[in-house]
């Protein structure tokens, strides 16, 4: 009742109630943890099993190259075929366009993650490659089923572009509570103070992590479910495979901003080695924890800002500057705190703040290349778009991995073997001077260069206006007329 008073009196034009917001970003902080807990520990589960850091990263690539496929496949199908149609679902799916696809199948995604972290550990290492293999294509897979109908429902949980930018800040805020509590946690459990195996945890996690995907099934709907304004009645719902490659291929928007995350989040290698950075660099595996803590309550604060701050100074402009203090902190982190475990920390905790701030920013510009999509081809890509998202968030993560570990491989990295950063301890495996300067190179040369050509890209390139696209969001959902959107954009698209 109080989120319909609440929605009633100060915002007449949103459509969702308190309750469906909040379980919904339940249920997408929970599908973001079982895709953080490999995206993010993957490296670290697979070097403590001694595997060759260089037949994974061949794995890894293999692995994506197939995975490449099955991402836009699903799109397409998301977008193309009405499940709850089918008389074998009906009830299942229930109603909308993409809560119908989560209803089905979001519990695929833990149940995989349970599977990846149930490697054998006393297995040879082509029994583990193997193992590898399978089950992170499972994972990938299974990802793409649960995140494209996740972050597709954006578009129809309401037709209101103040809300939409509601949820996506509230979202972008949790996001940063939810990656930098649990990065805390999952890095003291498996730490030298505690010792937990990481299989332990990262099946522990997933369990729970399920357990917050659950309720969304039974509390959210979407009300925004189609297209109004289109150029021939109905022509939304008559689209081919070729027609919606043709609506991605034609929108440099969306392909430009694209282009500046596969490039700066493929050359983040740092993800994939900054808990060896502590334990080799530093000596405390919990280092990179104390930097993410000190720009915990200034990254949250900053990230409930974000929206006010893309109002103010657009969101192309707010992300491109993001990408420019990334460049900047990496670079003063590669410099000058190598020798310095404290100033190292006092600095990446600073810096660690534009770090919290890239993924809310990034939320913000997809929504507004999908409406201007919308708008020029009449046609409902969001899935398509969303599913190209999905496959580039995993296989620039997957391929930041293998290059990570590719270049330890090349530069002497010695494998090592144990269930937590204890065993490591105990057995005093050590790097030679080049494995080592390999390390930090990895860490934050790399991130420094990928960043800065994607805020080259954002400020050359990128020009679709921010008020343009809320007048397409509009005449898309039936509040303006075409004729009334085209006199009042800025230029002619």
């Amino acid at each position: 009742m109080m989120g319909k008073k609440q929605k009633e009196n100060k915002h007449p034009d949103w459509q969702m109630t308190r309750s469906e917001r909040n379980w919904y970003y339940i249920g997408d902080t929970g599908r973001l943890f079982a895709s953080t807990m490999i995206s993010t520990y993957m490296t670290i589960f697979l070097m403590f099993q001694g595997i060759s850091t260089a037949s994974v990263a061949t794995a890894i690539l293999i692995v994506k190259v197939i995975d490449s496929v099955d991402d836009v496949v699903f799109g397409f199908f998301v977008d193309k075929l009405k499940i709850t149609e089918w008389k074998a679902f009906r009830k299942l799916a229930g109603e909308g366009k993409y809560m119908p696809w989560y209803r089905l199948l979001f519990w695929t995604f833990p149940l995989a993650t349970i599977l990846f972290f149930l490697m054998p550990r006393d297995m040879p290492d082509a029994f583990k490659i193997v193992w590898f293999f399978v089950t992170y294509l499972l994972y990938d897979l299974t990802c793409t089923l649960s995140e494209v109908p996740m972050q597709s429902m954006v578009m129809t949980l309401t037709d209101s572009p103040s809300e939409r930018n509601s949820i996506l800040t509230v979202k972008g805020v949790v996001t940063v509570v939810a990656a930098i509590g649990m990065a805390a946690i999952v890095s003291f459990l498996i730490s030298e103070a505690v010792g937990l195996p990481i299989t332990t945890v990262g099946i522990g996690g997933t369990l729970v992590f399920l357990a917050m995907m659950i309720p969304m099934v039974f509390k959210v709907k979407e009300h925004n479910v189609e297209l109004k304004n289109v150029e021939a009645e109905g022509s939304q719902e008559n689209y081919t495979f070729k027609d919606m490659m043709k609506c991605v291929l034609t929108n440099k928007y969306i392909f430009i901003f694209f282009l500046g995350v596969v490039i700066s989040t493929v050359l983040c290698t740092r993800l994939a080695v900054e808990t060896f950075v502590g334990f080799y660099v530093f000596h405390d595996s919990m280092t990179l924890t104390y930097v993410m803590l000190i720009g915990f309550v200034p990254g949250i604060i900053l990230s409930g800002l974000c929206g006010r701050i893309a109002n103010k100074v657009g969101k192309r402009n707010l992300l491109g500057w993001i990408y420019v203090l990334l460049t900047v902190a990496s670079l003063v982190i590669y410099f000058f705190c190598r020798n310095n475990k404290m100033m190292f920390i006092v600095v990446g905790g600073l810096c660690a703040i534009p770090n919290a701030l890239v993924s809310v920013a990034r939320t913000y510009i997809a929504p507004d290349t999908i409406e201007y999509t919308r708008y020029k081809t009449g046609k409902d890509c969001s899935g398509i778009f969303y599913s190209l998202q999905s496959f580039i968030t995993k296989a620039t993560n997957g391929v930041s991995g293998a290059l990570a570990l590719g270049i330890l491989a090349f530069f002497g990295w010695v494998e090592v073997e144990g269930e937590s950063f204890a065993d490591l301890a105990a057995q005093g495996v050590t790097q030679s001077a080049t494995a080592m300067d390999a390390l930090w190179n990895v860490g934050y040369l790399l991130p420094a260069i990928g960043t800065l050509i994607a805020a080259i890209l954002m400020f050359g390139f990128y020009n679709l206006k921010d008020k343009d696209a809320e007048l397409m969001g509009k005449c898309n959902a039936g509040i303006i007329t075409r004729e009334e959107c085209e006199t009042r954009l800025s230029r002619k698209y």
